[in-house]
């Protein structure tokens, strides 16, 4: 079959056959389909279907925008409009002409995406790396503006050109790759990106950057492969220099904390230092005592030799008990710096970082920070010091017996050859395991916070089937990990153990043939002994090493995620009175989506209530969080007190603000806790201040404990008002100068409601409230009213109801549902 570019009416019925083909599949033999099941088939069929469609005429209109724009020479001389240029890449990245060959046979290096929408992303810089162009994810993420909704084929493209790739993207109608030159990014189940290394019509090599390198039979492939395929390959611009970028990696981490405490540093050192020593002595004791002080029969030099070896022992016990005194200093000094820098650095990221991962994969890469000390603490410095007693001890064994130098080389290089051959599985295997944990921590994190709703619906054995999945996918792979583990630690024993025995057949044969005497061959046996023992702890640590560079890879990508704002460049607000003004601004999660937001321009004084209305999906929930500098304008600027908001810091100019959601986030602790927000300094009375014009006061005081009553996460024992007015307590408790209410009385009822909002009414400070309900915003000094990302209209109650448009439409479908009255 032909890999040329088919009409793509005939590609989608061959993905549709395809797709066909797989769904009958999963249909029991001779049983036919429930009809809800074959709706709901019918209904991913089509939805399949449509994204093929779309992604393939996407692809087909570049194609054409190329050709179209290709300079064709005339038979004259005639001006050719220049193409436009591509999005211009980070420094070095395609700077330069490349006419470096590369060969094709080599292997795609694996790169683990961090995030479900991260696909593309990855595959791009694997194909990168392949034409050793080094780059990383987190790179590529940065580069292809990845957001919430991933990267769609025509958003990959323009990046892979933009670094001098040449790309094209073909539409293939069988699985066939014969004349597609490989490696190739494939287009996977309609919602994944993976590359394609090998093929062969019976087996196909994968490089997925969700699971790693994995292999499937033809049929396998064909039943996920959707036809789309995309060549990429170095162009006339390629250049394989690379960004100087500030990556993390296991020398500078490691520097970085080590340097905050040389003195412990020096101290464990010596003292591993003076442990090695000790373990010199011994080999030297027993050459005398055995070839000297036995055959002389010196007793006084015997005792002489005990005393000795007893001071040795005393000293290797207060040195050993020394130092782990020391190593734990140094444990406790990392993990405070290190978390405390991993904890501050992550709340500098922007939001859009915690909307794209899962709570619980974000504590997993947490807790990665212990498996890096314990790796900086003991493994790190026994490595350094292995290493170089390595050295002394096969330098004093060349020189005593060249033979058994020999030997001992050729068994530290076995387990050396060992360790390399299994390096590159144990790798992989420890990122997909901790991938793994991290999607199972995550969905166990998603149950416990939603435990009221799992249970009402009684969904507890689905949520353990599907919690089951996750976590049996971490174990196949923490089996594979610890088989391929307990292979070098059986090859590594059986080394070890061969080792003293083989050295004392050639030691017996040497000191029967007068080469040696009897103690310098026990000597250079306990030597040898003592080469291999450190030896063996370097290999060991080695793989270690790759384990713990696994959990480095997961903490980069926290720590090499650029934060929202470089705070020493801007400096911090006065005290705000509370105007905002909006001037041109508009918004999307990132370049390669539409815009959630378009020119919006508002103008609110200090002291308004302003409200912004709309259908579900209209804008204003995220128009809210721009005017509260959550979100940060795609284009226009957000001025506060006529003072922009780039100038200024954005954590102090939030502080300024009271914020009250739709989901009302309870934290544990006391309710005084929860309303001062864990603030020590908040005084007793402006915490029943708040909670008095959040109309939450009786309710507090008919608690056990008043407000010292001790409430759970989430608050899970309180209604949905008591948590409700808690929020909007702890809002204003701070004085604010802006205060948003987006559906922060959704659970209120009338009564309480009305309370409240006339409570607010002398609360002085900017107001702005979202609400579905229209009755709680009929007193706003303006209403903005917002559809598909535009504001239609704007005006207070009373014109807009006079101008008889989309307001006067919303209010009008709400009489006569009931949910509000008329005056």
């Amino acid at each position: 079959m032909s890999n040329k570019p088919e009409d793509l009416d005939a590609s989608i019925l061959q993905s549709g056959k395809r797709r066909s083909a797989y769904l009958a599949d999963l249909q029991a033999p001779n049983q036919p389909l429930a009809p809800e099941v074959k709706d709901l088939m019918d209904h991913r069929e089509k939805t399949m279907l449509t994204q093929t469609f779309f992604l393939q005429a996407a692809m087909a209109r570049e194609q054409a925008q190329e050709q179209a724009a290709a300079p064709i020479p005339p038979p004259q001389q005639a001006q050719v409009p220049p193409t436009p240029a591509p999005p211009t890449p980070p420094k070095g990245a395609a700077t330069t002409t490349s006419t470096k060959k590369y060969k094709h046979r080599r292997r795609v290096p694996p790169l683990q995406q961090m995030e479900a929408v991260e696909c593309g992303a990855a595959c791009l810089a694997m194909i990168l790396s392949y034409y050793k162009r080094k780059t990383t994810v987190a790179e590529m993420r940065e580069f292809c503006g990845v957001g919430r909704d991933g990267l769609n084929a025509l958003a990959l493209v323009k990046s892979a050109r933009a670094y001098g790739l040449k790309v094209r993207a073909i539409s293939l109608q069988e699985n066939n790759f014969s004349n597609v030159k490989l490696p190739a990014i494939v287009h996977w189940e309609f919602n994944h990106f993976l590359i394609v290394e090998r093929w062969s019509p019976e087996s196909v090599q994968l490089v997925d950057p969700a699971s790693g390198r994995r292999s499937v039979t033809g049929e396998e492939f064909d039943r996920s492969f959707t036809g789309i395929v995309i060549k990429l390959e170095p162009g006339p611009d390629f250049s394989t220099e690379t960004s100087q970028l500030n990556r993390i990696n296991l020398r500078s981490y490691v520097a970085r904390y080590l340097g905050l405490a040389p003195g412990a540093m020096g101290q464990i050192l010596l003292a591993s230092l003076l442990l090695q020593a000790f373990g010199l002595v011994v080999p030297i004791f027993t050459e005398i005592v055995v070839d000297q002080i036995l055959p002389l029969r010196l007793r006084d030099g015997l005792t002489l030799v005990s005393i000795g070896l007893l001071l040795i022992i005393i000293s290797q016990t207060v040195t050993t008990l020394l130092r782990a005194t020391v190593l734990s200093y140094l444990q406790a000094r990392l993990d405070m710096e290190m978390m405390l820098n991993f904890f501050d650095h992550l709340l500098k990221l922007p939001l859009r970082f915690f909307q794209q991962r899962s709570s619980g994969d974000i504590i997993s890469r947490l807790s990665s920070n212990l498996v890096i000390r314990d790796a900086i603490g003991n493994q790190l410095i026994s490595t350094a010091l292995d290493g170089v007693f390595v050295l002394v001890y096969f330098i004093i064994l060349l020189a005593a017996s060249p033979f058994i130098a020999l030997i001992v080389i050729a068994i530290g290089t076995l387990q050396g050859v060992l360790l390399l051959w299994t390096a590159r599985p144990v790798r992989e295997l420890a990122r997909r395991e901790l991938i793994a944990s991290g999607k199972a921590q995550g969905y166990f994190s998603e149950v416990l916070k939603g435990i009221v709703s799992l249970k009402a619906a009684g969904a507890e054995q689905r949520a353990r089937n599907t919690w089951s999945n996750f976590f049996f996918e971490q174990m196949n792979v923490a089996t594979r990990r610890n088989y391929i583990s307990s292979l070098i630690s059986t090859g590594m024993g059986s080394l070890s153990s061969l080792a003293p025995f083989l050295l004392l057949w050639v030691g017996t044969i040497q000191v029967l043939n007068n080469q040696l005497s009897v103690g310098t061959m026990l000597a250079l046996n306990a030597l040898a002994i003592a080469f291999l023992t450190p030896l063996s702890s370097l290999i060991s640590s080695a793989q270690t090493l790759q384990y713990v560079q696994a959990h480095l890879e997961r903490i980069s990508d926290v720590m090499d995620a650029t934060p929202e704002q470089d705070a020493t460049t801007v400096k911090l607000p006065p005290r705000l009175l509370g105007s905002v003004r909006l001037e041109n601004v508009s918004f999307q999660y990132d370049p390669n989506s539409p815009p959630i937001l378009k020119n919006i321009y508002v103008n609110i004084a200090a002291g308004q209530k302003i409200a912004l209305v709309g259908k579900s999906g209209s804008g204003k929930t995220t128009l809210g969080k721009l005017m509260l500098g959550l979100y940060l304008p795609t284009s226009g600027e957000i001025f506060y007190d006529n003072i922009p908001l780039s100038v200024m810091n954005y954590q102090a100019v939030r502080a300024q603000f009271g914020v009250v959601m739709q989901e009302a986030n309870i934290f544990s602790g006391s309710v005084r806790q929860n309303i001062a927000f864990n603030d020590p300094t908040m005084g007793m009375e402006r915490v029943i201040k708040a909670a008095q014009i959040a109309s939450l006061h009786d309710d507090v005081m008919l608690m056990p404990m008043e407000y010292e009553t001790f409430v759970s996460e989430g608050g899970s024992a309180m209604s949905g008002g008591q948590r409700q007015r808690i929020a909007l307590a702890r809002a204003i408790a701070t004085a604010p100068a802006i205060l948003m209410l987006d559906e922060a009385t959704s659970s209120l009822d009338v009564v309480t409601e009305a309370t409240v909002e006339r409570n607010l009414r002398k609360f002085a400070c900017t107001q702005i409230i979202i609400a579905h309900r229209l009755s709680t915003i009929r007193n706003a000094n303006q209403i903005l009213v917002l559809d598909q990302g535009k504001i239609i209209e704007r005006g207070s109650h009373r014109e807009l109801l006079k101008l008889g448009g989309f307001y006067s439409k919303l209010i009008q479908s709400q009489l006569e549902s009931g949910e509000i009255k008329s005056d």
